[in-house]
């Protein structure tokens, strides 16, 4: 979440007509990709009203709203869109947007083992629900996003150059052994600390389904993995084992899908690493406060120099 947007509450206000109308609204600063504001309305309900921006696809959109209304139906606390005058989706200054329910709950300050068994749960219980779905989207974050970031780096000399460099290279091998059997579900595609709330060490709720894509569980994983058990190349061991362990006797994998676990992991820094450089690089509108590239640089060398699949 981010405010790259500036709105005041004329602008909206009609949108909110059917909730007594706007009484206060704030802009969220965190994250990077759209812009979000918490909307108080007069008749005392909270709503995150979303202005979409460069990266999200306005054609993408609706398979967003149909994910978190299907995830919605299989008991995963998530938003899910607000229809006015039978539409979900608006425009205010010439940028499409919506307004979504709002999830109660916080992100997480310190991992505890009983948090980390709640979250095993869900997202045991979301991988269930997106392997039965019949929704599908390409991951477009992966081969094609990360040519078209390394593209606005050729030549490059500035800060960064060697990490670059050496991300060039990874990707080299890894293009040509992403594995071409391992079975897709719908997936978030963007499970990090401050997507995904707690009450009383208790998932209480997920948000942004703005990644949502079909793509394989062990790649959600790895996603998750790098973001919660990782501080740049410091490995919580303890964390992830009780996370891992009991994730995996609610979900168990194929020989196949433990033999790719290590490559996942590295796609998913590869991915992170290029995302946050762009934007630190080229993405200086706004009230941004954009996140540090090199912890996800660490967190692949990590993985090049140890393979997690020793924990299976």
């Amino acid at each position: 979440m981010a405010v790259y947007t500036n709105i005041e509450n004329q602008d909206i206000n009609h949108l909110f007509e059917q909730f007594g109308g706007i009484e206060s609204m704030k802009g969220i600063t965190e994250g990077v990709e759209n812009t979000n504001y918490l909307v108080h309305t007069l008749n005392k309900e909270k709503f995150i009203f979303t202005i979409f921006e460069k990266r999200t696809k306005s054609s993408d959109l609706p398979f967003f709203h149909d994910s978190m209304k299907e995830f919605n139906l299989n008991k995963i606390n998530c938003p899910i869109p607000i229809i006015v005058n039978e539409q979900d989706l608006f425009n205010v200054k010439n940028k499409p947007c919506a307004i979504y329910s709002f999830i109660e709950g916080n992100q997480i300050t310190s991992l505890n083992d009983q948090a980390m068994i709640s979250l095993s749960t869900s997202i045991a219980k979301i991988h269930s629900a997106g392997i039965k779905s019949k929704l599908r989207r390409e991951n477009d974050m992966l081969l094609p996003t990360w040519k078209k970031i390394l593209v606005k780096f050729q030549n490059y000399e500035g800060k960064n150059k060697n990490e670059i460099n050496h991300i060039i290279n990874v990707i080299k091998v890894l293009e040509d052994n992403f594995p071409k059997n391992l079975k897709h579900a719908l997936i978030h595609g963007d499970l990090f600390k401050d997507n995904i709330f707690f009450k009383n060490n208790e998932v209480s709720g997920f948000i942004d389904f703005f990644f949502t894509c079909s793509d394989t569980i062990v790649y959600d994983l790895a996603t998750l993995i790098n973001a919660w058990f990782y501080k740049y190349s410091e490995f919580d061991e303890h964390h992830f084992q009780v996370f891992f362990s009991h994730y995996l006797n609610l979900t168990p994998w194929t020989q196949e899908e433990k033999e790719n676990f290590n490559f996942y992991l590295k796609a998913s820094a590869v991915r992170f690493f290029l995302t946050r450089i762009h934007d630190q690089y080229f993405n200086s509108e706004g009230e941004v406060n954009h996140k540090d590239p090199l912890e996800f640089f660490e967190i692949l060398q990590f993985h090049e120099k140890n393979n997690l699949q020793d924990f299976f």
